[in-house]
């Protein structure tokens, strides 16, 4: 009977914190607006311009960007209720993969191994493939560790 009591006021001490956090304003982000994703790339990496070619993925998670010079890629990934934000350079990137509209990125990034994201359209989603394969920088060059956490990725 003790362990019925204990399961049923844990169980409604944990709703309870949960119904508190959702109170008080606990949501998931969203980029609302391309100009939501480029306040965020402004905020996290110094410099950065954002150029033309842009693309915000129809469920509002994902953001993809070139720089105005074409030196690097951003990148605005919604995630709990901040983002994740990369610029990556030539070299960054391990892979691209297109699956319908769905672009994979591969990264040497230890926190960040991959990014998936579905940008709708098939068409759009190969135009960026080709657009980042320039900055795509081939395992051969890239250290034994990070290619095996790549890999293991």
């Amino acid at each position: 009977m003790t362990y019925a009591l204990a399961l049923v006021g844990a169980t409604f001490g944990i709703g309870l914190i949960v119904l508190l956090n959702i109170a008080m304003g606990w949501t998931r982000l969203r980029l609302n607006s391309e100009e939501t994703a480029k306040r965020f790339l402004k905020r996290d990496v110094m410099g950065f311009v954002v150029g033309g070619e842009q693309a915000l993925t129809p469920d509002r998670r994902g953001y993809l960007c070139l720089e105005a010079n074409g030196a690097r890629v951003g990148l605005v990934l919604a995630r709990g209720d901040n983002a994740v934000v990369r610029a990556l350079r030539a070299g960054e990137i391990r892979s691209v993969d297109v699956q319908g509209s769905t672009l994979t990125i591969t990264m040497y990034d230890y926190t960040l191994p991959r990014a998936v994201l579905d940008l709708g359209r098939e068409g759009q989603t190969q135009d960026w493939a080709d657009r980042l394969e320039a900055f795509v920088r081939q395992p051969r060059r890239a250290s034994r560790k990070e290619a095996q956490h790549a890999e293991s990725a």
